[in-house]
């Protein structure tokens, strides 16, 4: 990989998602997007504006816009089930591809790409920022400094609602934010458990088994608008409940998931407050000492001290992941080293996502090693 002074990448696809790569790319030094593409060309056009992109360079043809623009990357962010032959028409021409999550809809195609690739000599990386939001950076940190001791238990939940019917007749917030989501077989865990499922492979190793339940609340979808997962992650418990068909209080959801991580020295609680008052909870066995009136010197059990999960802004918080993500690959593609979310790397992620679906639907336990 050769390295000159700005990196030229394009961008292909330009929904909703592409407004944070796109802000991103702007912060990343070095860093040029030169080319959007979408099929409907249109948004793409409305994107090129929004940014300053030059409209002589925007495709409503990937493979136009691949055979014109000297690239050195593409940003993949488009629909999963065209990722495999987007990736592979990137890396025939020998560019490096930071591809949307999930990789693919399936396994043959995640490990068909990442084939391509590897043949090719190409980097492919996954754009998974949920792991590079600062709370869960944070937690990271806490559990490799050994805060808490050996974990033993891990939980992440969060009830939302936003694919219940609204008594006013109108889509409730996803499906008019994201209305290809109402026909997807595969829904909430594809959508959201991913970035769950990643976040805890990253705090705490790999998964060796995992148990799912899934449900359809809402008549309004095709796949699963809640799930539970119940994993062992090397001898630690870990479950994930996420549920978006709660009925819940009016107001937009927290982007923070209610966590807790329990040792067998102390507990770490990612306290979410629907975006204000956001902390990350320590609570240790080291106690404090107390002196009352009257009363000799007492000892507390436990001591608790709180943080702030992010510097109040919640917004350039969310934003600010994407911003991470995205300099992180440009540093290692630079650098000639592997991101985290190396598309191999990712491919566990995968393995596990797909090993719930087969849990629920066999209501059984299914072993990942």
């Amino acid at each position: 990989m050769r390295s000159p002074s700005v990196l030229r990448g394009a961008l292909l696809g330009t929904g909703t998602v592409s407004y944070h790569h796109l802000i991103a790319w702007q912060r990343v030094p070095g860093v040029e997007i030169v080319a959007l593409y979408n099929r409907t060309v249109d948004k793409a056009r409305q994107r090129a504006a929004q940014f300053g992109i030059d409209q002589t360079h925007v495709y409503g043809d990937y493979e136009q816009l691949l055979a014109e623009e000297p690239l050195d990357f593409v940003d993949i962010a488009t629909a999963p089930s065209i990722h495999r032959t987007q990736v592979e028409a990137a890396a025939a021409r020998g560019l490096a591809v930071l591809c949307q999550k999930p990789l693919a809809p399936t396994l043959e195609d995640a490990e068909g790409m990442i084939a391509t690739c590897e043949q090719a000599g190409v980097l492919l990386s996954v754009n998974e920022n949920w792991r590079w939001r600062a709370w869960y950076r944070t937690i990271k940190r806490m559990l490799d400094e050994h805060r808490i001791g050996t974990v033993r238990y891990v939980r992440i939940a969060a009830h939302h609602n936003l694919t219940l019917p609204r008594p006013d007749g109108e889509l409730p917030g996803l499906f008019r934010s994201q209305a290809y989501t109402r026909s997807m077989p595969k829904l909430i865990l594809l959508e959201w458990g991913i970035h769950l499922i990643d976040t805890l492979r990253m705090l705490l190793g790999e998964i060796d088994w995992v148990y799912c339940r899934t449900d359809r609340a809402s008549p309004l979808c095709t796949g699963e608008d809640r799930a539970v997962l119940v994993l062992d992650m090397g001898g630690v418990m870990a479950d994930i409940d996420i549920s978006w068909a709660s009925i819940r209080p009016e107001g937009p959801p927290s982007l923070l998931e209610d966590v807790v991580v329990e040792g067998d020295e102390g507990t770490i609680a990612l306290v979410p407050n629907q975006g204000y008052g956001d902390l990350i909870a320590i609570t240790d066995l080291r106690g404090a000492d107390l002196r009352r009136e009257g009363v000799e010197r007492a000892r507390t059990p436990t001591r608790t001290t709180a943080l702030p999960a992010h510097d109040g802004d919640l917004a350039a918080a969310y934003q600010a992941s994407y911003d991470a993500a995205q300099r992180h690959f440009i540093d290692c593609l630079r650098a000639g080293l592997e991101p985290e979310t190396i598309a191999t790397d990712n491919l566990k992620t995968l393995r596990s996502l797909f090993a719930a679906y087969e849990s629920a639907e066999q209501n059984a336990v299914v072993f990942l090693t």
